[in-house]
């Protein structure tokens, strides 16, 4: 009976021997490539687990670009030469004032004779009458009246500026082509017989006595 014992128990162990065998060899592999296992159930097989798949390698990044910095030269700096005119020289001297007109003409009064005087000067009259050789009742005997031998059109222009400047001048009136006007407009005078004598070829002006003239040539 004993000896029956011992062999049943000699056959049990050489099969779980070879089982401990075969998972320590399967185990062996698993553990060196450090994946997971697990026992089962019964306790009898081990299953052995495909490892994690690898994580990706991290993307290797290029460091940013250094700025750039941009030097920017400035464009050579232009010359201008300025050239100053300087301004034009000065003199001292002043401008001559006019002077007064003489007053002396033809033997007419100090007053009349500066009247004439600027005339002549104004509108370039050579032939002037005044007190020489006259007599009658006239201005020119006392040397108060001035004729001025012109045509027609510069006896119109003497005549007239004679009649605007009438109270400066000290004018009492002026005949003209057979006309009379004393500052209130020309009135027709009677014919006298000629040219002359109608006034046609001259201007003729008289005078105030003593009046306070102030004219320059």
């Amino acid at each position: 009976m004993s000896g029956r014992h011992r062999k049943k128990v000699a056959s049990w162990k050489m099969p779980a021997g070879l089982g401990a065998g075969v998972a320590a060899v399967l185990v062996v592999p698993v553990w060196l490539t450090g994946g997971p296992w697990e026992s089962p159930q019964n306790g009898v097989a081990l299953a052995v687990q495909p490892p994690p798949p690898a994580l990706p390698a991290p993307a290797l990044t290029s460091p940013p670009p250094a700025p750039t910095t941009t030097t920017t030269t400035p464009p050579p700096s232009s010359t201008t030469t300025t050239t100053t005119t300087p301004p034009p020289e000065t003199t001292s001297e002043k401008t001559p004032e006019p002077e007064k007109c003489g007053t002396t003409l033809e033997g007419t009064k100090p007053h009349v004779a500066q009247v004439g005087n600027h005339i002549k000067a104004k509108f370039g009259v050579d032939d002037i009458g005044g007190a020489a050789g006259r007599s009658g009742a006239s201005d020119h005997p006392e040397g108060l009246a001035l004729d001025f031998m012109v045509g027609t059109a510069e006896g119109n222009e003497i005549a007239d500026y004679i009649l605007q400047n009438r109270k400066d001048f000290g004018v009492t009136y002026v005949i003209w082509r057979q006309r009379y006007n004393d500052g209130s407009g020309w009135s027709m005078m009677e014919d006298r017989g000629g040219e002359t004598a109608n006034h046609f070829d001259h201007v003729h002006v008289s005078f105030k006595s003593g009046a306070d003239v102030d004219v320059t040539c």
